[in-house]
């Protein structure tokens, strides 16, 4: 076999595998073993869990470490309800104790217990819930103590497991790190809303994106050295990092993505923030001026036309579940690895070696770790846990 037949049988090989993947997800909600009413529940939109469920704009300040916590009957919403990875009973196995409905590979919908968990935590009921980093921080992320269950073996994870380990990541640098705070980190759900402004045609889109704006109220976007916008789309997560340059370097900021099954359309994600950044870049350019951007003055008078786009080459998961785990990964080891501001020779440093892809997927057992703890620490705080009345 010649070179050429050789890498046409990779690459042909390597696209059976991503159809393979994409039709197993969807062969498990049409094969007609899930009821229409489970059926409609993996299948819900990103849209329509975001309109069901309570939004906060991206990540903000820290505002203290301990996690607080408190009972459902305050009647906060909870994302991982209704989320498009899990498959719960049409009476909402949430708030059991005994059992959650999940899919698995290849598989009819599958128990899996919560014993071990019960074991290590006996008073904690499946309703009780915290507030990480704590209640008086505007972006806490809620967690109901039946959220872990999407950290069990060969499971999705939840916006809710998402956006808590990013939440992590900025609490465990210190506030006094400059380089940390060179970073924004947009929440799960901002994807979707970036999508619905910039595709919007209609006569008020200024409005629009004004409104949108409220999303990072207060942060200049091309200030910071890197944005990280995790992606949720088709039952898959990938990354976006978008990378502002040093003056000096005069050069335009580079948007680099990253998927672990190269599932997404990197063009269609590129597009898409390229003209988030095209409408931002119309908006500041009326009201900031040049010098107080990182950017060479030649290079933000032309800004839309100097974008640059990189298709990352990244460690592949080895199976259809640890997409999730993998996006938080990608963001681990970036905000160690990364310079303060990247140039285009660092990208170097990304490639199928950057790390080991058990290092990605052991992160389930390393964030279920982390909740466990942050549960007992609210239990040992309050003398106990709270949950929900019985209704």
């Amino acid at each position: 076999m010649s070179l050429d037949d050789r890498i046409n049988h990779i690459e042909l090989s390597h696209s059976l595998h991503l159809v393979l993947v994409f039709v197993k997800r969807w062969k498990k909600i049409f094969n007609g073993k899930f009821s229409q009413r489970e059926r409609q529940k993996v299948r819900l939109s990103p849209r329509r869990m975001n309109s069901q469920h309570h939004r906060r704009p991206s990540f903000g300040d820290q505002k203290g470490r301990t996690a607080s916590l408190y009972s459902l009957h305050d009647d906060l919403p909870s994302i991982a309800k209704k989320n498009a990875f899990q498959v719960r009973p049409s009476n909402d196995s949430r708030c059991r104790k005994d059992q959650t409905i999940v899919v698995v590979d290849e598989e009819e919908p599958q128990l899996v217990k919560t014993t071990e968990l019960e074991v290590k935590l006996p008073n904690c009921k499946m309703d009780a819930r915290i507030y990480y980093p704590s209640r008086d921080d505007p972006e806490s992320i809620e967690i109901c103590f039946g959220d872990i269950d999407s950290l069990a073996p060969e499971t999705f994870l939840t916006s809710q497991i998402m956006n808590f380990y990013i939440r992590y990541l900025q609490q465990q640098a210190s506030p006094t790190n400059r380089a940390i705070c060179d970073y924004h980190f947009f929440n799960t759900y901002f994807y979707q809303k970036l999508k619905e402004a910039v595709s919007y045609k209609g006569s008020d889109k200024d409005a629009l994106f004004f409104k949108f704006r409220r999303w990072w109220k207060g942060v200049n976007i091309f200030q910071k050295a890197y944005v990280l916008i995790p992606i949720n789309e088709d039952f898959h997560w990938s990354l976006v990092i978008i990378c502002i340059p040093d003056k000096e370097d005069e050069s335009g900021p580079i948007i680099l993505h990253l998927d672990s099954l190269g599932l997404h359309s990197s063009r269609s994600v590129f597009k898409n923030i390229k003209s988030y950044m095209g409408e931002e870049w119309n908006y500041l350019n009326q009201e900031v001026a040049p010098s107080d951007l990182p950017i060479a003055d030649k290079i933000w008078e032309n800004l839309p036309s100097r974008i640059d786009e990189k298709t990352i080459d990244v460690p592949q998961q080895k199976n259809d579940f640890d997409c999730g785990l993998f996006v938080l990964f990608f963001m681990e080891r970036f905000i160690e690895d990364a310079p303060e501001r990247l140039k285009k020779k660092d990208l170097a440093m990304f490639g199928k070696q950057w790390f080991r892809p058990d290092e990605a997927s052991g992160l389930r057992v390393k964030i279920r770790n982390l909740l466990l703890e942050q549960f007992r620490s609210a239990s040992e705080d309050i003398g106990g846990l709270q949950s929900s009345p019985s209704s």
